[in-house]
């Protein structure tokens, strides 16, 4: 077992302790008396074989997968990935799942079976996504026949299955028509997930939950309503935190247990970033592969698997803390922004406050009133492809509005109609124009009870676009949240990679 996530008090014989700004490191002084939360110790991989196998046999509140099976039934296997795990997986566990599942159906001779990506606003997976996550097997068995899709939704012969609010949840046909859904998840933080609702039905749909009104409470009754309308049998994976190798294993270890190794790995990327900065940075950041420890594999009735697994995810993660007045955060952008070695700004914003306020799990590391100040450079990367949508939001909406109501009013719609930005999604693998708007609602709401987020080192107008302030160094930052709080605050830093909850002692 790994080591459990602790709370450290800076004293004076703490060493300088590792910060990272985008795709930039650095070892960094804390004042005397801040309380850093460490997670958990990051762990390699191991076999999931039993693990899954336990699960499909023994699910809880459910009859066992091979007990729902039967020939000539049709069978649909979800592939969920609205959160995906960044860092990517060295290996996806999500393949070792879907292959048992296979062969399981194959036991019980059921031989029409489809697999369906349920990304939501996220990028869509092309024909080689499929091969790196679920592996050549699944891929050359499923793709030649189509029987693997990643799910569009925007397409138009989606199937209403019910309604909410006399709203219609529309599905793809194959899994509304399905005898059997089967929906393989990952639980890698803390956020609460409802992967079919969010994941595999259509945008007005995903809008209402997920938008500027949407709350957990709507995912959850969308998610309930999907699930009285079409059998559902579900597995989760839990991970722990992630484990990097060489030339990043430095950010996996705690600053005074760098042996040679990790020091000389930390002394090359600083290296090679300041003289190779972008080439450099996308060498080392921009889709760095980690080993993630197998906690537990859950399977059967979706509440309960839901339930469990973020249970397990908090029991493994949770560091007794109190909140404090001016809380910490180091901003990777491999940790949200994958193939973009900084992040975007309004992801680097949204990753920030979620790990300070807690978003949805009501776990705030940040007492209301306070001050966040985060690490990240800001940059406004140039618009291509893959980025469009967020490019275009940080140079043309936020210089009109920050208002997220008016935001959702005036702009929400253009990019609805937008045919660029569609086919961007269904060809270029882009996410959905949504997503960033969606991103910004989230920062907007978790800033509505600060009294400033400051970033540090990071591009002034950036962050004034963003309604938040920039600060040269650490202490500039410091001294710009004492002026709002007064000197007698107690900072607090959340040490990454990866994710911990803090819980009340």
């Amino acid at each position: 077992m790994s080591r459990p996530g602790f709370s450290l008090v800076v004293e004076p014989r703490t060493p300088s302790l590792l910060t990272v700004a985008g795709a930039d490191v650095k070892l960094q002084r804390f004042p005397l008396g801040t309380r850093v939360l460490y997670p958990a110790e990051a762990l390699p991989s191991s076999d999931p074989t039993q693990l899954v196998d336990q699960a499909l046999i023994c699910p809880v509140g459910a009859e066992p997968l091979e007990q729902r099976l039967r020939p000539g039934m049709k069978l649909t296997i979800v592939v969920g990935n609205v959160d995906p795990v960044l860092p990517r997986m060295r290996f996806d566990v999500r393949r070792s799942i879907v292959e048992r599942v296979l062969e399981v159906a194959a036991r019980c001779r059921v031989d029409d079976v489809a697999i369906l990506v349920a990304g939501g606003l996220g990028a869509r997976w092309r024909p080689q996504d499929v091969a790196a996550y679920l592996g050549d097997r699944v891929a050359s068995s499923f793709l030649p026949d189509q029987m693997i899709t990643s799910h569009d939704i925007t397409a138009e012969d989606l199937v209403s299955v019910a309604a909410v609010d006399d709203h219609p949840i529309r599905l793809p046909a194959r899994l509304a028509e399905a005898d059997l859904v089967v929906v393989i998840d990952v639980a890698h933080g803390p956020e609460p997930r409802c992967p079919l609702a969010a994941g595999a039905t259509d945008v007005a749909t995903i809008n209402r939950i997920q938008g500027i009104d949407g709350s957990l409470a709507d995912c959850q009754e969308v998610a309930a309503a999907i699930q009285a309308a079409v059998p559902v049998f579900a597995i989760s994976a839990v991970l722990g935190q992630p484990y990097l190798r060489r030339p990043l294993d430095f950010m996996s270890r705690r600053e005074w247990e760098w042996r040679l190794p990790e020091q000389l790995s930390y002394a090359g990327t600083r290296q090679w970033v300041s003289t190779l900065p972008w080439r450099g940075a996308r060498q080392l950041h921009a889709s760095p592969r980690a080993d993630y420890q197998l906690l537990d594999v859950i399977g059967g009735e979706p509440a309960h698997v839901l339930a469990q697994a973020r249970q397990s995810w908090q029991a493994a993660n949770s560091v007794p803390t109190q909140p404090s007045s001016v809380a910490m955060t180091s901003v990777w952008g491999s940790l949200f922004d994958e193939g973009d070695p900084a992040g975007s700004p309004i992801s680097a914003a949204r990753h920030a406050l979620v790990t300070c306020t807690g978003g949805e799990t009501g776990q705030s590391l940040v007492t209301p009133g306070g001050v966040v100040i985060a690490f990240h450079p800001l940059t406004a990367a140039l618009s291509s492809r893959s980025n469009a949508p967020s490019a275009d939001f940080l140079a043309s909406v936020l210089p009109v509005t920050r208002d997220s109501r008016e935001i959702a009013d005036k702009f929400e719609p253009q990019a609805l109609a937008d045919e660029w930005y569609h086919k961007l999604y269904r060809d270029h693998n882009s996410a959905h124009p949504l997503a960033v708007f969606h991103n910004w609602y989230t920062v907007a709401k978790a800033s509505a009870d600060l009294a400033a987020v400051i970033w540090v080192s990071a591009q002034r107008e950036t962050a004034r676009l963003l309604g938040h302030r920039a600060a040269s160094t650490l202490q500039d930052a410091l001294e710009l949240a004492y002026e709002v709080l007064g000197h007698e605050a107690e900072p607090l830093y959340v040490h990454g990679p990866g994710a911990v909850i803090g819980v009340q002692p």
